[in-house]
């Protein structure tokens, strides 16, 4: 079997439902390879929460997810810092909106991988993503793409980074900036501050060993002149430090909400191009659903006119069924006088086979006795 890696990511990047099964059988493929300690190690990886595995199959499904999330909440970061209303109105808008794609997205996810997101598992998604915007050290957790559980953060940018939700510290990029320009400006100031506060004692400078003494005047007024050239040109430089350091700052702002923009565009154009399939398909849906209902209105008229037709078949057999029950005792009456008739007609034929018969035989008497009579004659 992999190493331990990958068995993290096969876990956390599966289906929720089976995590425990999966699991199961890791560590008894590590156990069957002799591998206790990785064994051991699989054994006690957590099954995530649904928000947490939501989380996770969005960062896995757009890699660049992490990057986008550090550089927004980055941006807030540097923004509060500097104080920058209008900056700070325009990165919450984006993230609004930002937080609430990415949790339409995690549920569209969510089903399609077999699972739906409740409205509390939404709720804490949406919780998770916005600590990941507020603490570096979140977003870390959450780019890992095998988050366990949810986390908050209350308000945004109020937590120090080092202090603020779970996960080992790390150090954003915006803590490093900041690093880097406070201590710049607690020296400018201190610079300043020094410079300010020799001025007051410019004809009252101590000597090396501390013991303080008054110079004479002649002496301390080109020293006292120096002095301040020497603090004014440390306080231009510090200054001059500054808003260069502040128009870095400034550009990265910009960059990054560049990028962001750039993202979101990205992903506004990606939508739509999803919903344009999405109504081109219903459309097409449409078109079918319509062919169909034309096609089956088609077929109901035709049964409609059929059955009228066999209505109409059925009246007129009704009608002629009718009319022959009414013919059918006037029939019944007339086959009786016929059969009567016939069978008076036949003893008729009977009688007068028997008159003929006698005739024919009388008939041949007189025959037979005139042939004697004429025997007779001389």
């Amino acid at each position: 079997m992999g190493g331990m890696d990958e068995v993290v990511d096969e876990l956390y990047g599966g289906a929720l439902d089976d995590f425990v099964a999966r699991r199961d059988a890791a560590v008894r493929a590590a156990k069957a390879a002799k591998d206790k300690d990785l064994a051991g190690r699989i054994a006690s990886l957590r099954k995530p929460t649904v928000a947490a595995w939501a989380v996770n199959l969005l960062v896995r499904d757009d890699p660049a997810l992490a990057g986008a999330l550090r550089d927004l909440g980055e941006g807030m970061r540097d923004a509060e810092r500097s104080l920058d209303g209008p900056a700070l109105r325009d990165l919450g808008r984006q993230r609004r909106a930002l937080v609430s794609g990415l949790v339409a997205r995690a549920r569209r996810l969510a089903v399609d991988a077999g699972q739906k997101l409740s409205t509390a598992a939404a709720q804490e998604v949406e919780r998770t993503l916005t600590a990941a915007l507020a603490d570096p050290a979140v977003a870390d957790a959450v780019a890992a793409g095998t988050l366990t559980h949810g986390t908050e953060h209350v308000g945004f940018g109020s937590v120090d980074a080092d202090t603020a939700g779970a996960g080992p510290r790390r150090t954003g990029p915006g803590d490093a900036d900041a690093g880097a320009a406070d201590p710049s400006g607690a020296d400018a100031g201190g610079a300043e501050r020094g410079a300010s506060a020799g001025e007051p004692g410019a004809g009252r400078p101590r000597a090396p060993g501390g013991a303080g003494r008054r110079a004479t005047p002649s002496g301390d007024a080109p020293a006292g002149r120096a002095r301040r050239a020497a603090g004014t040109a440390d306080g231009a430089d510090a200054a001059e430090a500054r808003e260069r350091a502040r128009r870095e700052r400034e550009q990265e702002r910009l960059r990054r909400r560049h990028e962001q923009a750039a993202a979101a565009r990205e992903a506004a154009e990606s939508e739509l191009e999803r919903l344009r399939t999405r109504h081109d398909d219903a459309a097409a849906a449409e078109q079918a659903a319509v062919r169909a209902l034309e096609e089956a209105e088609r077929t109901s008229a035709d049964a409609y006119a059929a059955e009228e037709e066999l209505v109409r078949a059925l009246a007129d057999v009704r009608r002629r069924l009718a009319e022959a029950r009414a013919a059918l005792p006037r029939a019944d009456e007339a086959l009786v006088a016929t059969r009567t008739r016939a069978r008076e007609q036949e003893k008729a034929v009977r009688a007068a086979r028997r008159d003929l018969d006698r005739a024919q035989a009388a008939a041949e008497r007189a025959r037979e006795q005139e042939a004697r009579a004429a025997a007779d004659l001389p």
